[in-house]
């Protein structure tokens, strides 16, 4: 007989990485509790033996009650701490603290507490740093990005030196995926990108930056890899492949059959348009491209997932064919 697979506390279950880890842990026979806010649209996951407990991470009380109530009926659980704000507005710097940080100091806390199995912390490449045009890094680069003074990557670098930095008392690991590309029940980022793309106007120039990219499905099978086989305190880059933004938005163009952007924008330039969005902004918040946005497309992100592969068994699917599936399944549900 097969052990018994751990009961799984998940945070940010109703996002679009965390529907594919709950379905996916799931299909694996693990019971899977997951803590979400009473405003959040759970239908996505209706159906589905997913054991919903409600709380914010905000809310030190409501991740102690959930946890206590699966460790006293399952036994010690497996966490997977996946919620955060992605944001680049302006307004929301304290929001994001009070999530990103606050909220794993949090969960945390519970883990401690309660003495979890395991804590997986799910993080993000721009957590690790940026890189000097044709570089590229591994999970031992030294944090640079405070010089962008972008919300998003200072709080999830917080948060997660915050997880590592219990590994003396917990056993917790953490992930940090790339830009995540594929199709769920929520649009992220990425998708919405796409849809824009495929509507017009023109792209004529793009972003000076790089990126790493990822599927969507291969952040959840790196996740589960890493609770399985990785190592207590290590960090895992889930990067399939590294793209210039030109090179990047070039191929969704021309999967997406619409023409390809003539040139990438001089870094001069990049900061004139930097500079207009912040005046902009001052004006009027923006909400997709603000300052903050700005500047992170115009950064380098270049890592390598050598790490992950080798210590986990990890093999992710190629971007072209991540992005030709996404775009196939956006013209069968109409959206392009």
């Amino acid at each position: 007989m097969s052990a018994r697979r751990p009961p799984v506390l998940l945070t940010g279950a109703t996002g679009f990485v965390g529907v594919g880890l709950a379905r996916a842990f799931l299909a694996r026979g693990h019971d899977v509790y997951a803590l979400a806010r009473r405003s959040a649209d759970r239908s996505v996951l209706a159906g589905s033996g997913v054991r919903w407990r409600d709380g914010d991470v905000r809310d030190a009380l409501a991740i102690e009650a959930a946890l206590g109530d699966v460790s006293a009926r399952r036994g010690p659980a497996w966490v997977v701490h996946n919620a955060a704000l992605i944001s680049y507005r302006t307004r929301d710097s304290k929001l994001q603290r009070e999530v990103n940080v606050e909220g794993t100091r949090n969960v945390l806390q519970a883990c401690l507490r309660h003495g979890a199995a395991r804590l997986l912390h799910v993080s993000s490449v721009v957590a690790v740093g940026a890189t000097r045009p044709g570089e590229i890094l591994d999970e031992r680069a030294p944090y640079n990005l405070a010089p962008l003074r972008c919300d998003y990557a200072d709080t999830k670098r917080a948060a997660e030196e915050l997880a590592l930095g219990a590994a003396d008392a917990l056993d917790v690991l953490a992930v940090n995926p790339g830009a995540i590309f594929g199709v769920g029940a929520r649009t992220p980022n990425t998708l919405r990108f796409l849809e824009q793309l495929a509507r017009g106007p023109r792209l004529v120039f793009t972003p000076p930056g790089s990126l790493s990219v990822v599927g969507v499905e291969d952040v959840v099978r790196g996740c589960i890899a890493a609770l399985e086989r990785g190592r207590r305190g290590e960090r895992y880059l889930l990067t399939e492949s590294v793209w210039s933004a030109f090179d990047a938005f070039s191929l969704a163009a021309r999967t997406l059959g619409v023409p390809a952007p003539r040139w990438p924008a001089p870094p001069l330039v990049w900061r004139g348009v930097e500079g207009a969005v912040r005046a902009l902004d001052a004006l009027a918040p923006q909400d997709l491209l603000t300052p903050q946005s700005v500047r992170m497309l115009g950064a380098h992100f270049r890592f390598a997932s050598d790490k992950a592969r080798s210590e986990l068994g990890w093999s992710p699917e190629p971007f072209e064919r991540v992005l030709s599936g996404v775009v196939a399944e956006l013209r069968a549900r109409g959206k392009i």
